[in-house]
């Protein structure tokens, strides 16, 4: 039988896929209460949107912080960090409502 040497083997990114699916979590849903309240018999589902909103920062700063060191890790490894990068810029996404919420001039 033969055996895999390591030099062979291909480091997967886990902290990058980790993000990944940290910021799905919360985005899948996010996207799915955000497309049913455009449809005009269901304008009462918005609530759900405003109990969302804290998860989402939360998971996506999560996300962003994980990410982050995910960067660095790959990096300091030599080799590209691809998911990582992709993780932190969803989680990035997931904060963005919130601070606009946060720092909106409207009252």
């Amino acid at each position: 039988m033969a055996s895999v040497s390591p030099a062979g083997r291909r480091a997967t990114d886990a902290l990058g896929i980790v993000a990944i699916i940290l910021a799905a979590f919360i985005l899948l849903p996010a996207l799915m209460i955000f497309l049913i309240g455009l449809t005009p018999g269901m304008n009462a589902i918005w609530w759900l949107g405003i109990v969302l909103l804290p998860i989402m920062g939360f998971l996506g700063l999560v996300a962003v912080a994980v990410g982050a060191i995910g960067i660095v890790v790959r990096v300091r490894a030599h080799r590209s960090p691809i998911l990582s990068i992709i993780g932190a810029a969803l989680g990035m996404l997931l904060v963005l409502p919130s601070l606009w919420v946060l720092f909106s001039p409207t009252v």
